[in-house]
């Protein structure tokens, strides 16, 4: 594996580290191992060995982001702002804290072992990896046709918690940088569906790109009043909170949150992904779904029409009764 390869993980690891300590004001409960794989093939996977969290990384991962990220700065329709090594870091720490949260959420303890074809042994999560779930005691109470969702679920659970972390607080001077974050984090997602589609979508562990776009502009969406809903729903907290007026939130929406979407179609052409592209559907559809989810009421889903949206409606149901049976880890 190439010296700037590993630096680059290297430092994508200590930053998604950075960003857990400011979030949760601790340190993550154990000190994860890195490893570098000379493989030119686009993967990594969260592993237990002996107690130990071990990631792994290929060189071919790596080499893959920052060719996306140098041929997507040069798309006219992609204007970030930022460089394709600074998109490349963020690419690459969304996904260190995307593999950090399958171990901080419990997840290897709920699922019991997942095979790999390219881990040669260990229970792990994998990007881009065909995956077998093993039914452990604590998902007897999942019914046999839903099996095959858990494991998209949990990887929208790792998702979520590593895009709150990388997006970090809303800021109304930080629009351009929620905007560059969330592209980044998109880019992710494309590439894995992309290196799926080399392979067997059926034999993939992960929910289409469309769907975790989804959820993601969903939460980009609610940026601005997060604030305000928490301390409406937990008063013992004590936030006072800053009420964005409907015109900064409007703004909001017309500088961050749709721009962020045409981004998403935007890095799916570069990625020559037109699948992705027709599965996020067209602005009026996506954003009208992801009115009706904010509803959080599963009668009015089936009004949903965009795939991405779709297959959130599908898993969020499955995904609350998993929530409970998820322990946080403990330190090692």
């Amino acid at each position: 594996m190439t010296q700037a390869n590993i630096r680059a993980i290297e430092n994508a690891m200590s930053a998604a580290l950075s960003h857990y300590a400011k979030t949760t004001g601790d340190a993550f409960p154990t000190v994860p191992q890195l490893q570098f794989d000379p493989d030119t093939g686009f993967w990594a996977s969260a592993e237990m060995v002996e107690q130990e969290l071990v990631i792994t990384v290929t060189d071919g991962l790596v080499t893959t982001v920052s060719e996306f990220w140098a041929k997507a700065v040069t798309d006219t329709a992609v204007n970030l702002g930022g460089s394709a090594d600074e998109l490349t870091h963020l690419s690459l720490t969304w996904l260190m804290l995307h593999e950090l949260h399958h171990y901080q959420m419990g997840h290897f303890a709920l699922t019991g072992c997942l095979s790999l074809t390219e881990a040669k042994d260990g229970n792990a999560f994998g990007v881009a990896s065909r995956a077998r779930l093993v039914q452990p005691k604590a998902l007897k109470g999942i019914k046999k046709k839903d099996l095959p969702k858990v494991e998209p679920c949990l990887e929208l659970q790792a998702d979520h918690d590593a895009s709150e972390m990388l997006i970090d607080a809303y800021s109304p001077d930080g629009w351009e940088i929620i905007r560059m974050r969330v592209a980044a984090i998109s880019a992710m997602t494309v590439m894995i569906e992309s290196e799926d589609a080399k392979r067997d979508h059926k034999l993939s562990a992960h929910p289409k790109a469309a769907t975790r776009i989804f959820q993601l502009l969903g939460h980009v969406i609610q940026m601005p009043v997060i604030e305000a809903m928490l301390a409406d729903r937990h008063p013992e907290l004590g936030i006072d909170p800053r009420i964005p007026s409907d015109a900064e939130q409007s703004a909001f929406n017309r500088k961050v949150v749709i721009p962020a979407f045409l981004d998403a179609q935007h890095l799916a052409r570069v990625a020559n992904a037109a699948t992705i592209i027709q599965d996020l559907g067209t602005p009026q559809n996506f954003f009208r779904d992801v009115q009706i989810a904010k509803l959080a009421d599963p009668s009015q889903f089936h009004g949903m029409t965009t795939i991405g949206a779709k297959q959130w409606a599908q898993l969020v149901m499955l995904n609350s009764s998993l929530l409970p049976k998820v322990e946080p880890a403990t330190p090692a």
